[in-house]
């Protein structure tokens, strides 16, 4: 049976409104104030905006954005830090997990939404394809970043087509270790990522590419989309999130978790080291590279005890703020392979955490890394 969903066309707004909106909108939906919602839009200025589990201070360079006034925002869902401006058009999806004709586990989500923008880069001569777990690329370079998460019994699904792309600014606004590092990070970006403008020889408009999107996502997912508006109930949400995505409980909220760790940290030690603070106590860190994303720990053990940890990086885990509760739960878990598998496998399987790419093994080596460090 052909659903009904709601269609929002924004156009380009406010940078940090291209944020808020999805999240304001998933609100709206968990409480069945609105039908499941497509928003498309753009950010009319530049704005960076880190993922849910990222250290601000580790990824961005604040001193350059400050400068340059761009924004700088944290997300309700996980991945990487991007720069994100007008030249890109983005596609959010928010629907409620009672919608049996959208799967609720991550990786097929990723699978099912995709399909219309993967042909609406079809129909405009682009031979895009699904790259697992959330990418989609031509010629095996990425051509547009998508993430999802969940706020209660909503899924949310954001990606963009990507019309051109500022490299030289993406990599200003990274935090590097030097320029020598920088310029390797600007060569691999452009060998690794690619813009319609790359691709073919005229660019869309947005107006031509939004309503191939409209139609694609109406085949795919066998809907049709009606043309809506923000209610007034959401347009508060938004200003409510505004509040929140620019306090500095939001942006720093590893950092405050966490103050005294990271105090102690970066008074002793220098990234990736792990040092001997008295007999018993060592601080360190440690960082590893899974399938699905980056994983840093930032350790305090005692007499080969966790007794403060960090978890943070570009990794995805759903719900995304059960990362907390299993930074308290490791506290006090001896670091040694067998008892951490066992506190890790537990806690993913009482909270049926999701962390595609990313496995418990992964977790348990970043952590073992910082003792093998000692």
């Amino acid at each position: 049976m052909v659903k009904n969903w709601r269609l929002l066309d924004l156009g380009d707004i406010d940078s940090l409104d291209s944020q808020t909106v999805y999240e304001a909108v998933a609100i709206a939906r968990s409480k069945d104030l609105i039908p499941d919602t497509i928003i498309f839009c753009s950010p009319n200025s530049p704005i960076v905006c880190i993922g849910y589990h990222q250290e601000l201070e580790k990824e961005v360079n604040l001193k350059y954005c400050l400068k340059n006034n761009i924004p700088v925002v944290r997300r309700i869902l996980g991945g990487g830090a991007v720069y994100l401006d007008s030249n890109q058009l983005f596609y959010q999806i928010i629907v409620s997990e009672k919608n049996k004709q959208i799967p609720i586990g991550i990786n097929n989500l990723f699978l099912t939404l995709l399909k219309a923008p993967i042909q609406t880069y079809n129909d405009i001569g682009i031979p895009a394809v699904f790259k697992p777990i959330n990418d989609i690329e031509v010629q095996s370079k990425k051509i547009s970043g998508n993430g999802a998460g969940k706020l209660e019994n909503v899924s949310i699904l954001t990606g963009n087509l990507i019309l051109d792309f500022n490299f030289d600014e993406m990599v200003k606004i990274l935090n590097v270790p030097n320029e020598k590092f920088r310029d390797k990070l600007a060569q691999s970006l452009k060998e690794r990522l690619t813009t319609i403008k790359n691709e073919i020889k005229t660019i869309p408009t947005k107006k031509v590419l939004k309503k191939s999107l409209k139609t694609n996502f109406e085949k795919k997912l066998d809907i049709i989309l009606e043309p809506g508006e923000l209610t007034d109930t959401e347009k508060q949400y938004m200003r409510n999130l505004r509040e929140k995505y620019t306090s500095e409980k939001w942006l720093y909220g590893p950092k405050l978790r966490h103050a005294g760790l990271l105090e102690n940290f970066n008074k002793f030690t220098k990234i990736e080291r792990t040092v001997k603070i008295s007999s018993s106590v060592y601080l360190g860190e440690a960082v590893y590279k899974s399938s699905g994303g980056l994983i840093r720990v930032t350790l305090e053990i005692e007499n080969d005890f966790i007794k403060d940890i960090l978890i943070s990086g570009d990794f995805w885990l759903f719900p995304t703020s059960k990362l907390f509760d299993l930074e308290k739960e490791l506290i006090g878990v001896r670091i040694r392979k067998e008892d951490l598998k066992e506190v890790l496998n537990s806690f993913f399987k009482q909270n049926k955490i999701q962390s595609p790419g990313t496995t418990v093994e992964d977790f348990v080596k970043t952590i073992i890394m910082v003792k093998e460090n000692i």
